[in-house]
């Protein structure tokens, strides 16, 4: 199996563009770089050097917890490795949503959990406010794509709806009741992957390298939406198998 060196994953990261400052939400696979140095512990901290104390990163965090307690500190996300590196750091904040949580850790993290807005994907929503305040995605050998749904219920889309989860939510000593907006799907649909827009965009986007056979990119959250609202709006089944 292919092993991949700190000093490699770094020389990654600069080739992609990313610098001092940068706001980036993280999908990943990181069986792309097979065996990664210390075990994939100095990940992290390779990027966040790199973006520095005025950047941001974010990854999902999904649980899917409510009705059920939803803890901050111990329940554990569905949404891969990634999120195992980021619930590690002893700096890493905690979105209290207990469907669609987000890890942050950085400059911003702290005032965007506050202007949460109890959504999923809608106004004030973490992809919300990645795209209006210059946000990036990081896709590292994955075509997974979380503004999808924020497009979607931009858009609003036939095939989903606004449901709202309630539940419970532990953070330390702290308990109390809370609510999701989660842009649900009310129809049985199979989602594309990628779906007819993605692929056109990835084609043209620019910064994007080969690494083990599998794709590594960083791109505008804003400049995705911007390209995919009209396309949507023209056929808003396009996203899903007919």
């Amino acid at each position: 199996m292919i092993r991949t060196s700190n000093k490699r994953i770094e020389e990654i990261f600069r080739a992609l563009g990313i610098s001092a400052g940068d706001k980036i939400m993280i999908h990943a696979d990181l069986r792309i770089f097979g065996y990664l140095e210390n075990m994939g512990e100095d990940f992290l901290q390779i990027l966040e050097e790199i973006i520095g104390p005025s950047g941001s990163m974010i990854t999902p965090s999904f649980t899917f917890s409510f009705p059920n307690t939803f803890n901050i500190n111990t329940t554990v996300s569905t949404t891969g490795a990634i999120g195992k590196l980021f619930a590690k750091q002893k700096n890493v904040k905690r979105v209290p949503d207990g469907m669609t949580s987000y890890y942050l850790i950085g400059g911003d993290a702290e005032k965007m959990i506050q202007e949460w807005g109890h959504s999923s994907y809608g106004e004030n929503s973490i992809p919300d406010q990645l795209t209006r305040n210059g946000g990036k995605i990081l896709q590292l050998g994955t075509d997974i794509l979380s503004l999808v749904h924020y497009l979607e219920e931009k858009i609003s889309v036939p095939y989903r709806e606004i449901i709202r989860f309630e539940g419970r939510i532990e953070d330390g000593e702290k308990r109390y009741d809370s609510y999701t907006n989660f842009y649900a799907r009310k129809t049985p649909v199979r989602k594309l992957i990628p779906d007819p827009i993605r692929s056109v965009f990835y084609e043209k986007c620019d910064t994007c390298l080969i690494y083990n056979s599998r794709p590594c990119r960083v791109f505008s959250c804003k400049e995705y939406i911007d390209f995919s609202m009209p396309r949507l709006e023209a056929d808003k089944m396009i996203l899903i198998e007919r």
